[in-house]
């Protein structure tokens, strides 16, 4: 489990951020990091973002219940 501190970062947020800019910064770095985007650059590079999307979506989930 990660602290708060560590979900903020990886929405690369300030702790504290209002529950508008977690939503924002979470939809930015999903378009940015989902798997679809980066498929044509291999199976590599899909599960590396498959990875990040996941972390993205623990921290948006855990963010938006404080």
């Amino acid at each position: 489990m990660r602290s708060e501190a560590q979900y903020y970062e990886i929405l690369g947020l300030a702790p504290g951020a209002s529950a508008e800019e977690i939503k924002s910064a979470y939809r930015k770095l999903s378009m940015q990091c989902h798997p679809d985007k980066v498929a044509h650059l291999g199976e590599e590079f899909r599960q590396v973002a498959e990875e990040k999307m996941k972390e993205l979506n623990e921290a948006y989930q855990h963010l938006k219940k404080t």
